[in-house]
């Protein structure tokens, strides 16, 4: 790789992470400084996804002396010690001195980036199927229906959860779209797009099963990066998908750059509130 890639792939790596910082911060996590590290954590939440330390922004290294002084602060706000971070910004020897403090990987995200190539998406749309943006708390409450419902197939977001509650306050303030998916008047699929400086993420997409069709499925996601570039981003990505998604989005032109990770303290007695994979996608205040 020459180096003015490397150097692009880097700061594609930054703004998505500045991005991930910035929505956590939205749903109410708290970011301090201290030292050399920034410890993020939220009031009322054990949820992991809000509750962390990571490296001071731009920092090439963290001694594990800095480290463990984020580690410290954030055990006295009684959360599990989790160090995250963006692994294409730190060598693996900063993975190395995390096991030196008895961390484990806890998980590893991956990231998919799409870059702007037109300002516009061309989507011709299925038949009798039709495409809304929550304006309202009444549409927005589609959301409550999706978790509570199990016959849709749900993709969520890893790194950055869905905030049920307080939405309308993000959607008034241009932090997120969210957009509902119609058949003949009865909605059938939902996208949540949130935006921060010209990056769009893709946090949470759900079709309900016994409407499920792969060109209804690949509408939605298209829908969903038109809505981000009409914004004006010009970098859309996606996070912690499975195998057969990030096909998809390989196909609508998303490629494979790099991984968010988390090392945890799992001997800690400090218990999370919510264990499961989807628990952990879900913050509802």
């Amino acid at each position: 790789m020459e180096r003015a890639e490397v150097r692009q792939a880097r700061e594609t790596i930054r703004r998505v992470e500045n991005h991930l910082r910035q929505s956590h911060v939205n749903m109410g996590a708290i970011e301090e400084s201290i030292g050399m590290v920034d410890v993020i954590h939220h009031p009322y939440t054990h949820l992991a996804t809000v509750n962390y330390v990571t490296p001071r922004r731009k920092t090439a290294w963290v001694s594990n002396s800095y480290i463990e002084q984020g580690i410290d602060y954030l055990r006295e706000q009684g959360r599990r010690v989790r160090v995250r971070f963006a692994d294409g910004l730190f060598p693996p020897i900063f993975a190395r001195s995390l096991r030196d403090l008895d961390l484990t990987l806890e998980t590893e995200t991956s990231l998919m980036v799409y870059r702007k190539v037109q300002d516009h998406l061309d989507i011709t749309l299925p038949p009798d199927v039709q495409f809304s943006f929550v304006t309202n708390h009444e549409s927005m409450a589609i959301w409550w229906y999706v978790w509570r419902n199990a016959f849709y197939n749900v993709a969520v977001s890893n790194v950055e959860p869905v905030y049920i509650g307080q939405a309308m306050r993000d959607v008034y303030l241009g932090h997120q779209i969210n957009i509902i998916m119609y058949k003949n008047r009865f909605p059938i699929g939902v996208s949540r797009v949130t935006l921060h400086e010209g990056t769009a993420h893709i946090a949470a997409h759900a079709i309900m099963q016994e409407f499920y069709r792969p060109e209804w499925d690949k509408t939605l996601r298209l829908v969903a990066m038109d809505a981000a570039l009409t914004e004006g981003c010009d970098l859309i990505f996606v996070s912690g998908s499975d195998d057969m998604t990030r096909t998809r989005y390989r196909e609508l032109g998303f490629i494979d750059s790099g991984s968010i990770v988390c090392y945890a303290d799992t001997k800690a007695e400090i218990e999370d509130v919510l264990h499961d994979t989807m628990a952990q996608s879900v913050l509802i205040i």
